[in-house]
C-alpha cells in the first residue's frame, strides 16, 4: 500500500463501505470493505444534539427526526446499526485509509454556522495513529477551509455535487490551497482526458466519486484518476489490478 491516501493511485475506496453487500455505513460494510480489498473507506460524518459524531449519510433515518435534534440514547434505540465516529474508526484497521466527508449543507437543519463540527472531527481524529491515513473532504468549502487553519496535517479535497459545475470547485480548492478535487463520474464521463488535463494544471490530486461499473473503473483508472470511490470495491479491485 501507498503512504498517502491520495495515490499514487489508482486506489480504490468503498463508498460508505461495501455498499453492495451490506447497509451502508455501517461497521459490517467497512468490515466487507477491508475483506474487498479496498485501499480506503469513505465516510460521511454528522452530530446528534447532545454533541457525539455519528456516521450517516443522511441527515436522519427511517423515520427518526433529524440527528441534529436527538441524543445518541435516541439513536442507540431505534436505530443502533448507526455507529459513532469513534466506533466506526476503530473498526477500520488502520493500514487502510478513510475519506472523512463532514456532512454541513446549508439548507440543513442542524448547519454548523461556525464549522464547530470540523474541529471535533479533528479533535478525535488526532486520537489514532496516523492522521497521513486520513482524506477530509466536504462539499462545503468553508469547512474545508477552517480544516485547513485547524489541520493541516490532514489531506483535504473540496467535492463537487453532480449538479455544479466543475470549475466552481476547482476555484474553492485553489481559493483554500486544497490537495485534492473530488468531482463525480458525471463530470467526467465525456471527456475524462481533457477534464483531468484541466484539474492537473491545478495541481490537485482527482479523488472521482460515483463510479460504479466495469467501464467507468476502467474509464477512471485509465485516465490517471488517483482515487476511485465505487459502491462494489471487490468489482474495482479486480478491474484496477488488471489494467
Amino acid at each position: 500500500m501507498t503512504t498517502s491516501p491520495l495515490g499514487p493511485g489508482p486506489l480504490v475506496y468503498a463508498h460508505r463501505g461495501d455498499r453492495s453487500r451490506a447497509e451502508d455505513n455501517t461497521i459490517e460494510a467497512y468490515r466487507l470493505a477491508v475483506s474487498a480489498g479496498a485501499d480506503g473507506i469513505e465516510l460521511d460524518v454528522r452530530r446528534t444534539r447532545d454533541g457525539v459524531l455519528i456516521v450517516s449519510h443522511d441527515a436522519q433515518h427511517q423515520g427518526l427526526d433529524p440527528f441534529s435534534s436527538i441524543d445518541l440514547s435516541v439513536v442507540r434505540e431505534l436505530a443502533p446499526q448507526v455507529p459513532t465516529f469513534r466506533e466506526a474508526m476503530d473498526a477500520i484497521p488502520p493500514d487502510i485509509f478513510v475519506n472523512v466527508e463532514i456532512k454541513n449543507f446549508p439548507h440543513e437543519e442542524g448547519f454548523d454556522a461556525d464549522r464547530r463540527i470540523v474541529d471535533e472531527t479533528l479533535d478525535e481524529l488526532r486520537e489514532y495513529d496516523n492522521p497521513e491515513r486520513i482524506l477530509l473532504s466536504s462539499f462545503d468549502p468553508m469547512s474545508m477551509q477552517r480544516a485547513g487553519e485547524v489541520g493541516p496535517e490532514f489531506s483535504r479535497g473540496q467535492l463537487v455535487l453532480v449538479t455544479v459545475p466543475l470549475d466552481i470547485g476547482l476555484a474553492s480548492a485553489r481559493e483554500f490551497s486544497m490537495d485534492a478535487i473530488n468531482p463525480s463520474f458525471s463530470h467526467m464521463r465525456d471527456d475524462p482526458a481533457s477534464v483531468m488535463e484541466e484539474i492537473r494544471r491545478s495541481q490537485l490530486a482527482v479523488v472521482v466519486w460515483g463510479v460504479n461499473t466495469p467501464d467507468e473503473i476502467a474509464s477512471m483508472a485509465t485516465s490517471g484518476a488517483d482515487v476511485i470511490i465505487t459502491d462494489d470495491p471487490a468489482m474495482a479491485r479486480k478491474i484496477v489490478d488488471q489494467l
